[in-house]
């Protein structure tokens, strides 16, 4: 019932308004510097973008969007970056390392709640009970702020002391959604906030829940070209924005 109601809400997504860093190489020449929990969309994208110019691989930076604007500002080469919300995109803006006007929307997701298999966290209101372990990102990074506007959305349906009761359960704080994620799925932890498009490629291996329309948080995505960046790097930004592009951020669980 859990991945019917998540598979649902990831197709209806498009009606809606819209670290531990790692390195990998995809498929443009770019230096791509990108939130971790779009690290295996870009590489796909990245490599939709080399199939249709002469170029060669990106090579991409993922991590926590707020550490990753950090590094750009005190120096760290990069052409394009793609934060998990605007606070971090603002910060390199205010560097005047990138233009304003050049920062685009790219993508939305929004948050659920994974659960090993086997948790007796079979609802929502359970991430407040007594024994139940839960991971979050630290708040710190866009997860963590999303995710405490979560609880917080939660405890209108689940009363006062939601927020309070599932805290006292959180057993980390991690650096990234990915590492959030990793927690769950390695049996670490009951459950943990992450964001829907981390979870598609995990299938039955993790449950779902799902949050109520009127309780969801959804994600925004943006990304900009640096103001030194390499030539091509404004036209990598308009492909992932552009209508070509929609199918393969639907695949990975993500609207664009």
């Amino acid at each position: 019932m859990q991945r019917r109601r998540f598979l649902a809400i990831v197709a209806n997504m498009a009606g809606w308004p819209a670290v531990v860093a790692c390195s990998s190489t995809a498929t443009s020449g770019l230096n791509l510097t990108v939130a971790s929990s779009l690290n295996n969309v870009m590489q796909a994208l990245d490599k939709a973008y080399q199939s249709t110019k002469t170029t060669p691989a990106a090579s991409i930076h993922a991590g926590g969007s707020g550490a990753l604007a950090q590094q750009i500002i005190d120096g760290a080469a990069t052409d394009v970056f793609a934060a998990a919300d605007r606070a971090a995109m603002d910060k390199v803006v205010a560097a005047n390392l990138i233009d304003a006007s050049a920062v685009k929307v790219i993508a939305h997701t929004a948050l659920v709640v994974a659960v090993r298999p086997g948790a007796n966290v079979p609802d929502l209101a359970a991430l407040a009970t007594t024994g139940v372990s839960v991971v979050m990102a630290d708040k710190t990074v866009p997860a963590g702020k999303y995710g405490l506007t979560l609880l917080d959305n939660l405890a209108k349906s689940y009363g006062a002391d939601y927020v309070a009761n599932v805290t006292a359960n959180v057993v980390s704080y991690e650096a990234n959604v990915a590492a959030v994620l990793q927690k769950v799925s390695a049996g670490e932890a009951d459950a943990g906030i992450v964001y829907a498009s981390d979870v598609v490629a995990l299938g039955d291996k993790i449950q779902v829940l799902t949050i109520p329309t009127e309780s969801a948080v959804i994600a925004e995505y943006v990304a900009a070209p640096l103001r030194n960046a390499a030539a091509n790097a404004p036209d990598f930004v308009d492909f992932i924005t552009s209508d070509s592009a929609k199918p393969i951020w639907q695949t990975y669980g993500f609207t664009a």
